[in-house]
């Protein structure tokens, strides 16, 4: 915590040891990424709304998954938004499917092999994700897992995924064509959107 601001300390302060330790690591990486970009390393405090409040000219994304956290940090004369997030590269268990995947993707995974099942739905999981995060600074609307159908192929070893947004409003904010990519990187599933 002694890494952090006052602003960013008062936000995290009521919470649990584990989430202020979460907190202190996302800003962390958040000052890495501008470092990199060759700007200032500058404090992201919390909006009203809890989510980041970027620095003038950047947009940015920070997600935690356990030991993990990660931070992508651009500059908002290039992009108009960042999603990102981490989960572990493990199986997503069938009683959250109908929370989490759309009928049409229900489909999809239960026409699959059942070894891949579980861990296929946490990559939709992963993709939807990093799309809320990537479409909430344009919306300011908070999305449930339905608004969305990740189009993607029926293998893991499948790096990117298309979006096609049910909820009117995100199909306003959401482009034609615009994709996403998932990474594995030492156990850990990685989503990634930028536009």
């Amino acid at each position: 915590m002694a890494a952090l601001d006052l602003n960013e300390r008062m936000a995290v302060a009521k919470a649990v040891g584990r989430r202020q330790q979460e907190f202190a690591a996302g800003r962390m990486a958040a000052r890495l990424a501008m470092h990199r970009l060759g700007r200032q390393q500058e404090s992201v405090p919390v909006n009203p709304d809890r989510s980041p409040n970027w620095p003038a000219g950047l947009v940015g994304s920070i997600s935690h998954s356990g030991s993990t956290c990660v931070a992508v940090v651009a500059l908002g004369r290039s992009w108009h938004s960042v999603g990102v997030d981490v989960e572990p590269d493990l199986g997503l268990s069938p009683d959250l499917w109908d929370t989490i995947l759309t009928p049409e993707e229900h489909r999809r995974v239960s026409q699959m092999p059942e070894t891949l099942r579980e861990r296929w739905a946490t990559r939709v999981f992963c993709a939807k994700e990093t799309y809320y995060k990537w479409v909430y600074p344009r919306l300011g609307l908070v999305l449930d897992f339905q608004a969305v159908v990740v189009d993607m192929d029926s293998t893991l070893g499948s790096t990117r995924f298309g979006l096609r947004p049910l909820h009117s409003s995100a199909k306003k904010a959401t482009p034609p064509g615009v994709q996403g990519t998932l990474t594995v990187a030492q156990g850990q599933l990685i989503g990634l959107l930028i536009h």
